[in-house]
């Protein structure tokens, strides 16, 4: 039997309060507790995913601003939750700062992508089966990361007409 290709989902919606950090919790929690092997990657400057995962602050040594600006591949900003077989890599709030960065950085759209794909080279096949991607409330360059790195992308939305609009 073979392994199931990885799957890359970006958790997306301009609208803030629409669920976008809750569903990625819950979906990532859901996954590992059916034995899948789960990567949440928190790209909101916001670092809810991390807050909610129980990463403090104090506590992100490299976050994804670090992996987007080059500095550190994305293995190093793994870290592991308390949740068995959930992966975080950590978001802060320096990650607005990738915004204005990487304006004129070679691409610059393709940042994340080629960060999980060093991050499955370096592992020698898929290290997880899921990578979920919280982005932030906006269509935002890292709001583009997410999407470009992304098989697919789930739209949380609340049943109102800002949010549908969004």
């Amino acid at each position: 039997m073979t392994a199931s290709p990885l799957r890359i989902l970006a958790i997306a919606n301009q609208k803030g309060g629409v669920g976008k950090t809750t569903t990625a919790i819950n979906l990532a929690t859901a996954l590992a507790a059916v034995g899948e092997q789960v990567l949440l990657i928190d790209l909101d400057p916001q670092g809810n995913a991390s807050t909610g995962l129980g990463i403090r602050a104090a506590d992100r040594g490299v976050t994804t601003y670090d992996v987007l600006g080059g500095d550190y591949r994305l293995e190093a900003a793994v870290t592991d939750t308390d949740i068995p077989g959930l992966a975080l890599a950590p978001a802060g709030v320096d990650l607005a700062c990738a915004e204005v960065e990487l304006i004129d950085a070679d691409r610059r759209h393709y940042r994340l992508a080629d960060a999980i794909d060093e991050y499955r080279q370096s592992a020698g096949g898929d290290p997880v089966s899921y990578v979920l991607i919280d982005c932030p409330p906006s269509l935002s360059l890292l709001t583009v990361n997410a999407l470009a790195a992304a098989n697919a992308v789930i739209i949380p939305l609340q049943c109102e007409f800002f949010a549908l609009k969004a």
